[in-house]
């Protein structure tokens, strides 16, 4: 026969008093630093019976204030466009955007755009004004029809001033020319960045094989900036620099972005451009690797035009009304709207020829005609 007590069948349950502290385990003696206060309680725990709930607040001794700041900052959050309200202005019509809407011609428009991706790029200043893209073309058509901030306008010839003043007659953004340095070097590479500064451009861009030396001589004879070509970060490149280069132009092929992380971390604030490929995973490369501008190579314009012409003859245009009344056109001249697989009748190219009958007018006489001697 089993001995039961009236305890027995029940929960170990903590002492409730606010000075018992339990023993610690394995020591067998009581803590006696830094004791924990005991949670108070409504309820005698000794009064519970097994399978019982405590269900009323716990009473906690601790100050908690009445009120709670807290703040929260917002500003490295970026809202979706549809959910992001747009900033206002109070002018004396009302409230009006801060960004208004963008202005475009019916005709006159930019239809060849840089990616979207070269906005992260940080860009550089050059007299007052922000660029972070390049177009890399001397196409006038593609220039006027572009959006870049700037122009670099290198070609694989002998600099021409007649050129440079093509292009920057075509183009509203500022240009920057080339002036040789590989072929054409020396006291001529000189000169044409003088001429090109008079004729307006923005900068001269000099080639990789150019040496420090030439750069110099340049940087003596004109304001606007001197960019450097670069194929590796070498004692060649920190001799550019040294001689008066402000931008450097990295052209290092699948290497540029690891010169560009060599050339950022020995010139932090000197303006480094690169190209950025095709692809939107290498501009961004390029821009991660330190470049402030990235140059975009366009599409030329006889790839624009035969996208143009394959997507206007698989296009179905069917309007609703003629544009030209065949009927009235042929009585203009029927050879015009005549199909080339319908033979023409004799009658129609007599009068498309000869003009139809006319009404003869009487020939005046002339006053010795029928006269007598």
């Amino acid at each position: 026969m089993t001995n039961t007590t009236p305890d027995a069948g029940r929960a170990s349950v903590p002492d409730p008093r606010p000075d018992a502290v339990e023993p610690q385990m394995g020591t067998g003696s009581a803590a006696t630093s830094n004791p924990i206060p005991a949670i108070e309680r409504n309820v005698d725990h000794a009064e519970l019976e097994p399978g019982d709930t405590d269900t009323d607040p716990i009473s906690v001794s601790a100050e908690v204030p009445e009120s709670i700041e807290a703040t929260i900052d917002f500003s490295e959050v970026e809202l979706a466009d549809e959910f992001a309200e747009p900033e206002l202005a109070v002018t004396p019509g009302g409230l009006l955007p801060m960004e208004p809407s963008p202005i475009e011609g019916r005709l006159r428009k930019a239809p060849l755009r840089v990616p979207d991706e070269l906005e992260e790029c940080g860009g550089f200043t050059l007299f007052g004004r922000r660029i972070k893209s390049l177009l890399y073309t001397t196409d006038v058509a593609v220039i006027r029809n572009s959006n870049a901030d700037a122009i670099f306008a290198v070609y694989p010839f002998t600099a021409q001033p007649a050129i440079t003043q093509a292009l920057l007659t075509a183009s509203e953004a500022p240009v920057f020319v080339g002036v040789g340095g590989g072929t054409t070097t020396g006291k001529r590479s000189v000169q044409l960045a003088a001429v090109s500064e008079m004729q307006g451009a923005a900068g001269v861009v000099v080639n990789s094989p150019a040496p420090p030396e030439m750069i110099e001589q340049i940087c003596a004879v004109i304001d606007i900036p001197v960019i450097a070509t670069v194929v590796r970060c070498d004692a060649v490149a920190h001799a550019k620099v040294k001689a008066g280069a402000k931008i450097l132009n990295v052209a290092a092929g699948k290497d540029t972005p690891a010169v560009l992380r060599e050339l950022r971390e020995i010139y932090p604030n000197l303006p480094l451009i690169a190209s950025g490929g095709r692809s939107s995973l290498s501009v961004r490369e390029t821009v991660q690797a330190g470049a402030n501008a990235v140059i975009w190579t366009p599409p030329s314009a006889q790839q624009l035009q035969a996208d143009m012409m394959r997507r206007y003859r698989e296009a179905e245009v069917k309007p609703e009304a003629p544009i030209m009344d065949p009927v009235a056109a042929a009585d203009v001249n029927p050879l015009e709207s005549a199909r080339a697989d319908v033979p023409i009748p004799d009658e129609l190219i007599a009068k498309a020829t000869t003009g139809g009958p006319k009404r003869q007018r009487p020939f005046p006489q002339l006053f010795f005609k029928g006269r007598r001697h």
